[in-house]
């Protein structure tokens, strides 16, 4: 049996346990595949702990590198990470004897994003701060694709692994096929946004069906994965310092969470933008790295600390059948909450404006490309006060 994640059970996360191992601000955060490992970095130490139990593993000393990024690789027994020192290459560590088994340099400024592809336990890509974008095979000497002339760039796998999204800048996003990534990109989508908000990340949701962007401002909006089409954006969080604080999706697809100022945490629903609930736990300064574990009901949290959550042991929560691999669960409207409450109308966009020379082609149906106008992002943000009034507080 597992929790059903509805509204009710998303204010019931409380902290569950707190860790302090260095005095470094974390730089990135990933779980392993089957949810059972979390890996941290920051620039003094690769940290690695159990999920269900809730402790350190291991931890390697990174001094001499100053990573900015770390992901799993080849079956979460080897791990990969950045350098900002030297030639910026990427090195691949192995958690066995703690060696370099591997070192890919091409990279001329430090990598800020890394990623393995779904299903493909010798493929990941690494996007870096001279606006180039890279995928590598273990099989190979060097890179095996590179794509350039993009700005600032963020790219992600889709969960199937069949797909990644590229960005440049803040005004488009390239959908591309991985089988055939030497050619020109499947879609592309084009947007107006202000530019004083810049991208910081870049996701799809578990279950495929769009993008999440986040900014180093105070807000983040979802995309259609299919057309490019704007959907919601989820605003309210304070981030003074405009940095690029991490935003994530619960394993159905329900749920967003972003980090905030002060250590809280924001939750919203994906689906129409709802603010369900802000949580406050023992982090003190901006969340900066928050993930969801994909196979169980918990989530991290860190700045200087790392905070694991987890549901009250007291909680009254629906209890569903444990979901197969890949399964998720689709929520109606009886099951969001058992009183009404009135939910904010969806703000109506126009299409971007799309290539016309590009189609999906891992899509089963065809789409015909129409050209529209601009999406103007801007105009949905507005002034909105921060949401302190639905803080939880920490019990």
């Amino acid at each position: 049996m597992s929790i059903r994640l509805n509204d009710d059970a998303m204010r019931q996360f409380r902290v569950a346990k707190v860790f302090q191992e260095t005095d470094e601000h974390k730089r990135s955060m990933e779980f392993s595949s089957d949810g059972l490992r979390l890996l941290l970095c920051d620039h003094s130490a690769l940290s690695i702990f159990s999920s269900t139990r809730q402790v350190e593993l291991c931890q390697v000393h990174m001094h001499h590198y100053l990573p900015d990024v770390a992901c799993f690789a080849q079956q979460d027994t080897r791990v990969l990470h950045s350098t900002s020192k030297h030639d910026y290459s990427i090195r691949c560590l192995d958690l066995n004897t703690r060696l370099c088994v591997r070192v890919f340099g091409g990279h001329a400024k430090s990598v800020h994003t890394l990623a393995s592809q779904p299903g493909n336990e010798h493929v990941f890509i690494s996007a870096g701060r001279d606006d180039q974008v890279y995928m590598w095979d273990f099989r190979s000497s060097t890179h095996i694709h590179r794509i350039k002339e993009l700005r600032r760039p963020l790219c992600a796998f889709d969960p199937a692994g069949l797909v990644l999204a590229t960005s440049t800048g803040t005004d488009g996003i390239e959908i591309h096929d991985v089988r055939m990534l030497g050619g020109e990109p499947c879609q592309k989508f084009v947007y107006q946004v202000n530019d004083k908000a810049n991208w910081t990340q870049l996701q799809f949701a578990p279950n495929g069906k769009s993008l999440l962007l986040s900014t180093d401002h105070s807000w983040c909006f979802s995309v259609s994965a299919f057309d490019g089409t704007y959907q919601q954006s989820f605003t309210g969080y304070s981030n003074q310092s405009r940095l690029p604080l991490d935003a994530t999706y619960t394993p159905d697809s329900q749920f967003i969470l972003s980090g905030a100022d002060e250590g809280r945490i924001h939750i919203w629903r994906a689906a129409d933008g709802y603010p369900v609930a802000v949580l406050k736990g023992n982090n003190v300064g901006p969340v900066r790295c928050l993930r969801f574990n994909p196979r169980a009901t918990m989530f991290v949290s860190s700045d200087l600390l790392i905070v694991f959550w987890m549901p009250m042991a007291n909680g009254v929560y629906d209890w569903v059948d444990r979901l197969k691999p890949g399964e998720t669960i689709s929520i109606t409207e009886n099951d969001v909450q058992k009183k009404a409450v009135r939910v904010p109308s969806k703000i109506p966009m126009p299409k971007p404006k799309m290539d016309m020379g590009f189609k999906m082609q891992t899509l089963k149906r065809k789409r015909a490309c129409t050209e529209g106008t601009l999406v103007d992002l801007t105009e949905v943000l507005g002034n909105k006060d921060s949401l302190e009034d639905g803080e939880i507080p920490d019990e």
